[in-house]
């Protein structure tokens, strides 16, 4: 029960009868009794009872009793019954509350650190639990500000690292103004790019400690807690502190950034990359490299640690004393130790006895213990197999567009989002020739960005992003994934079949199929259309994804799909073809038919059900025989006015179609199994005279074949031609509007799609 904070009423008095709210999570009252316009949230409603505040759209301020006037602001996301309430009016709800802020989505509990074991010993302490003076930042932020714990998450911290040296870009991830001071109720926020949009994470301050000490990544000021609150966001976005254990820096970078990630082999690196490293550091790019190994954190003995993440921090050329320059690199050991490079330009080689003070200075070399050092590029390139860059846009990825004209390239951006299910659209990559088709299939146009050169290419950037596998699988375990690309004339043809795969080479792939979360290539081609495969490596792997790609001209990408369509197969040009199927001598059929029929002419499904199993039980490899129900929608499809019974002509009709249906059938069941592969259902269905829209066509997939096995039976084929073939032509027999949709009153629905 509420009551007036003057402490003399209930809020419940004078005859505002309350009513609970689901948005607002509480009472909400009509305030002028009229019971129009909605409730007002209860803390609107104590500005008419006292000296009390009122939350007013951000901000909670003072003011003297008045009408309440309207409604707090209240934002919805599309698609979401809940609404999106402002992060402060939460916060100062909060405070008003007089407790401190628990996220019930991230408990403090075994759950949200390691799920996949029994029992872990933490204790979750708050800040101002574990320290008298905490704050959420000390002295400002620096790379050296964070250390790792217990997580095997280096990789996030080699790009927290790297975040922090960029002020825009670490107050776009770390929300500014916020402490432990005035406006503190527990309750933190932070901001990721997660697949195409920037997403809001908020969480409680409770951390997880042994001892009183933090137990995973920290700051290395003891009463700083900016860096263990961020860690725990994005183990709250993943799902788990436990999903972080093991990663990609790209992965950590591209959420800090919403950028594009290139990542680049030493082994075969192009001959500028040194350059393409001084421009993405001079346009603030985050970086990051490793030593790739199967031995995780082996220490070599050059001092560094193969299978461990760093920072690339710095990228100059340093002048020597003889006028002669050294290209270095600045790399850093999120460790923040004594674990450093040990050869030429570290911190204690003789090389930089070749260096005058002035150019030390202007390096900021420092030799202390801090994990932070310098090496030769050469060097750098020898040891370090990957380097990762992560541009914030991609203007600055590496071109050979030079000078005016790079200044002048602007770059477009798609986003188009796709799903590999199970023997519907999970394909598999080129080797699996047979289904790779089953793909899904996005259209893209490449233009000339500038028709004046004599160079008639053009580029686009492709990003392929597979979504949510840390959180689903509890790590890092991601698929292998890549993509094909393919030249078309035409870009408003249906997806692409099988045999055009099998015919036609493609004309660029991604740099490598890689189980990463995110494959990112640079492709040059001729201006004309294309056609992008995102693809697994195997077929049969599912996943969601996000395909991004730049372009150097407004452009426009699509999947390519076609309408839904019923041809007439029988008399169409396979129905001529197979005309040996149709039965033309009627007379042995009609003695079958009337068997059963009787006097009355006429059977019913259970009678059907009997004919067709006499005739069809035998001709189909473990096949047996059609089911009661797959004999009532056969009956449904000639039934016309829904008696339940079919006449000779009807029963004729619908012979001539299953025998049609057949002949297609034992075509694509090639070796006579009696079935055949889901991915080959398109094509039957397409031979059959039923084109079907990607969801349609996914929808009954779904439906019709076996799951387990991936492959479609007989009656299921038969069962679902028929089916198709009614709801055509039930859709053909409504009444339209002058746009062309269907009217259909609520009775007729119901019996059409009750009788199918």
């Amino acid at each position: 029960i509420v009551y007036d904070t003057s402490g003399s009423t209930s809020l419940w008095s004078g005859g505002n009868n309350p009513f609970y709210d689901p948005y607002y999570k509480g009472y909400t009252f009509d305030a002028d009794q009229s019971n129009e316009g909605g409730g007002r949230n209860i803390f609107d409603y104590l500005d008419r009872r006292s000296k009390s505040v009122v939350i007013d759209g951000d901000a909670v301020v003072p003011r003297a009793p008045k009408d309440p006037g309207p409604p707090r602001t209240i934002y919805r996301q599309a698609g979401s019954d809940r609404p999106k309430v402002d992060f402060n009016s939460k916060r100062d709800e909060q405070k008003l509350s007089g407790r401190l802020f628990e996220d019930p989505d991230f408990p403090a509990d075994n759950r949200s650190i390691y799920p996949s074991r029994s029992y872990s010993r933490f204790e979750w302490k708050r800040p101002k639990e574990i320290c008298s003076d905490p704050l959420f930042i000390s002295d400002g932020v620096s790379r050296f500000d964070v250390k790792q714990g217990e997580l095997g998450d280096c990789w996030l911290l080699a790009a927290v690292a790297s975040l922090s040296m960029h002020k825009k870009l670490f107050d776009q991830v770390v929300v500014p103004d916020q402490d432990f001071g005035a406006n503190y109720c527990g309750m933190f926020r932070f901001r990721f790019w997660q697949f195409g949009e920037w997403k809001d994470v908020e969480i409680d301050d409770r951390l997880p400690t042994k001892y009183g000490k933090l137990c995973f990544m920290r700051s290395e000021d003891r009463n700083e807690f900016w860096s263990a609150l961020l860690e725990k966001a994005y183990a709250k976005l993943n799902g788990s502190y436990e999903a972080l254990s093991g990663g990609n820096q790209a992965e950590a970078m591209v959420d800090f950034t919403g950028g594009l990630c290139e990542t680049f082999d030493m082994r075969r690196a192009p001959p500028n990359l040194y350059n393409i490293m001084v421009q993405a550091n001079n346009a603030c790019s985050l970086m990051g490299c490793a030593i790739e190994s199967e031995q995780l954190e082996g220490h070599l003995s050059n001092g560094l640690i193969t299978g461990h993440a760093y920072s690339v921090t710095d990228v100059k050329k340093v002048r020597l004393n003889n006028g002669m320059e050294e290209s270095l690199v600045r790399v850093r050991n999120p460790w923040g130790n004594e674990c450093e490079w040990k050869g030429d330009w570290s911190d204690h080689s003789h090389k930089w006895s070749s260096v005058s003070q002035g150019e030390k200075d202007k390096l900021g070399m420092d030799q202390r213990d801090d994990g932070e050092f310098w090496m030769s590029y050469k060097d750098f390139s020898s040891h370090f197999n990957k380097i990762e860059i992560c541009h914030l846009g991609p203007e600055s990825m590496s071109s050979s567009v030079k000078g005016e004209a790079a200044k002048k390239r602007r770059w477009e951006m798609c986003l188009e989002s796709g799903q590999w299910k199970r023997n519907v659209s999970a394909g598999g990559c080129r080797n699996n020739i047979d289904s790779f088709h089953m793909n899904e299939q996005f259209r893209i146009e490449i233009v000339d960005p500038d028709e004046d050169d004599d160079e008639n290419m053009g580029t686009i950037i492709v990003g392929l992003m597979q979504k949510d596998i840390r959180k689903i699988l509890k790590g890092a375990d991601f698929l292998t994934i890549g993509y094909a690309i393919y030249s078309i004339k035409d870009p408003n043809i249906p997806p692409l079949d099988q045999k055009f795969f099998r015919f036609t080479r493609q004309v660029d792939k991604s740099p490598s199929f890689v189980n990463q979360r995110e494959v990112c290539g640079r492709h040059k081609l001729p201006p004309g259309h294309y056609v992008i495969i995102p693809s697994t490596f195997s077929p049969n792997e599912e996943a969601e994804f996000i395909l991004r790609i730049f372009s150097e001209k407004p452009n426009e990408s699509g999947v390519l799909d076609t309408p839904n369509r019923m041809d007439n197969v029988v008399d169409g040009v396979y129905g001529r073809k197979h005309h040996n199927t149709v039965m033309e001598n009627e007379e042995p059929l009609k003695k079958a038919f009337m068997e059963f029929a009787g006097s009355m002419a006429k059977i019913h499904a259970k009678q059907l059900q009997q004919i067709l199993n006499r005739s069809f039980g035998r001709e189909i490899k473990e096949f047996q025989g059609f089911s009661l129900e797959a004999c009532r929608s056969m009956l449904a499809l000639v039934d016309a006015n829904m008696s339940g019974f079919m006449e000779f002509d009807e029963f004729k009709h619908l012979w001539n179609e299953i025998r049609l249906l057949k002949t297609i059938f034992k075509e694509y069941d090639a070796d006579g199994n009696g079935y055949f592969d889901s991915f080959e259902l398109r094509g039957a269905l397409r031979v059959a005279g039923y084109n079907l829209c990607n969801k349609v066509f996914e929808s009954v997939a779904m439906r019709y074949m076996d799951p387990e096995q991936g492959r479609v039976c007989f009656e299921d084929f038969i069962l679902l031609s028929i089916r198709l073939k009614t709801a055509f032509e039930t859709y053909k027999a409504m009444p339209k509007t002058n746009e062309g949709f269907g009217v259909v009153k609520q009775d007729h629905f119901l019996l059409q799609t009750l009788y199918l």
